[in-house]
């Protein structure tokens, strides 16, 4: 059971001890001295002004390298429209590769347990042509070699499609709304560590960000607009116009219209391997660079126990866990199951990682402080660490079973709503029951008590404040009866 370490609290070392005789105090160390007499005589307003400075900055560290990564994963994301049509990269339960110079693709579904093997060809290219082509590219499925020229063959041109286009814009306004859910969940985590900082400044802070990643989105999807009418051109291809501010970014906005002052908003590197598919080396496939394109694919089943083997690995470290904090293992695995297939080494686009996607700066965060007494953010690679990951995971969940949710007296209608903060954060959870649509859990407690389970499972369907959030709790909850 959760218990209780007090609390180490945000602070700034503003002063260190020295011993020193005064013949041998340097002008550094002057300048040490000085300083701690001016924050001496600082007043209340200057001191609580500079807290405020720092907090901000100690956030802004973590949200820069987001943003460099979100960067980075566009750029990535725009060579890859550029010859495929589309931007497909890994998520937390699918793992894309592609080869060197970008003319093969292997991508594994571990939801949908298939894998598919693309090729990018001339488009006038025979089908002896590439059948010989194929040939060339021996793959590993799980350790058991694919011929792919025994396998029925797709095709499809490469059209710059507006469908197409429309699955990148989703692609954007859905990891807008995943970060924007941890700027959530990093804001309530401040608010519950009780650092002094005022609730007004936390939630003016969330939502001024949020609303900065909405301007971005709006951006990003201004330039995927141009990039794919370029293309079209490029090619001779015809298209509808596009609208360049998509509707769905409009939607998300609405969520953060309610003014902060008058009700709170809601507000090392690592690149993990995949064992599941391996192409070994073989002569680069080579298609003209001016020439129409057309993509041929192969469908692989992944065999039939792929995802029970891999859970396997993962229950006794459930177990485990599930009697040091007194959580049901069941729900433990049904977790796993949703985040990474139990895939340790899986990492998503806000970034989260690992077994139980666990965000380095929020649940990570927490787990340290309140049950390490680390106050510090998680490292990825130590959350790519299976011993770890579970253990941040249920930790977690044991402070929103015992800490943060524990006015809620039905245990069904609490593990609903644990489920949903796991994702998004108890105060997300409140804002669904209280009609001001406040973060209090408090207050939305009163109002969770006097419904049902089965009325409180609806409710969090239908006013949680993220679609991603409400299918979250529709899938965890079902995978739950699978482990048990």
């Amino acid at each position: 059971m959760y218990k209780t370490i007090t609390k180490t609290g945000l602070a700034i070392a503003i002063s260190a001890a020295v011993s020193f005789p005064t013949h041998a105090v340097s002008d550094s160390q002057k300048q040490q001295l000085n300083n701690a007499v001016v924050k001496a005589s600082q007043s209340q307003e200057e001191k609580l002004k500079e807290f405020h400075a720092y907090v901000n900055a100690y956030l802004d560290e973590y949200e820069q390298w987001r943003d460099e990564y979100t960067n980075k994963l566009d750029e990535r994301r725009t060579d890859l429209i550029k010859n495929w049509g589309e931007g497909e990269v890994s998520s937390q339960t699918k793992q894309v590769d592609y080869s060197q110079n970008d003319q093969v693709k292997t991508a594994v579904d571990y939801e949908s347990n298939t894998a598919t093997v693309s090729v990018l060809v001339d488009e006038d290219s025979s089908p002896e042509e590439i059948e010989a082509l194929v040939r060339k590219i021996p793959v590993e499925v799980e350790g058991k070699t694919v011929d792919l020229a025994k396998l029925q063959a797709d095709d499809h041109a490469v059209l710059y499609s507006l469908d197409k286009e429309q699955e990148e814009k989703n692609f954007v306004i859905e990891q807008t709304q995943s970060q924007m859910n941890v700027l959530d969940v990093q804001a309530e985590r401040l608010i519950q560590s009780d650092t002094g900082i005022p609730d007004s400044f936390i939630y003016q802070r969330a939502h001024d960000k949020k609303m900065a990643l909405l301007t971005k989105a709006q951006e990003r999807i201004a330039a995927q607009t141009k990039l794919y009418s370029e293309m079209r051109t490029k090619h001779g291809l015809s298209g509808e116009q596009s609208e360049v501010i998509d509707e769905k970014v409009q939607e998300v906005a609405s969520t953060e219209s309610i003014p902060v002052k008058a009700s709170p908003p809601v507000v090392e590197k690592v690149v993990p391997k995949t064992q599941a598919v391996k192409q070994k080396p073989t002569t680069e496939v080579v298609s003209s660079s001016t020439k129409p394109k057309k993509v041929v694919s192969y469908k692989v089943k992944l065999p039939e126990n792929s995802l029970k083997s891999r859970a396997s690995k993962y229950t006794p470290l459930a177990e485990k866990e599930s009697k040091n904090w007194e959580i049901d293992a069941a729900l433990i695995m049904a977790i796993m199951h949703s985040e990474s297939a139990f895939r340790p080494d899986a990492k998503s686009h806000v970034p989260a990682f690992g077994l139980m996607q666990v965000v380095p700066t929020s649940a990570g965060h927490d787990v340290n402080k309140q049950v390490r007494n680390i106050d510090a953010p998680m490292k990825a690679s130590d959350l790519y660490q299976p011993v770890i990951n579970v253990e941040t995971g249920t930790a977690y969940l044991d402070i929103l079973n015992s800490k943060y949710l524990r006015k809620i007296e039905n245990d069904q209608s609490r593990l609903y709503c644990m489920i949903a903060a796991y994702n998004t954060g108890a105060g997300n959870v409140a804002r669904a029951f209280n009609k001001d649509r406040s973060t209090s859990i408090g207050k939305a407690s009163k109002v969770i008590n006097q419904m049902t389970p089965e009325q409180v499972y609806n409710q969090l369907v239908a006013k949680l404040p993220y679609d991603e959030t409400k299918n979250y709790l529709k899938k965890v909850n079902s995978r739950i009866a699978l482990y048990k």
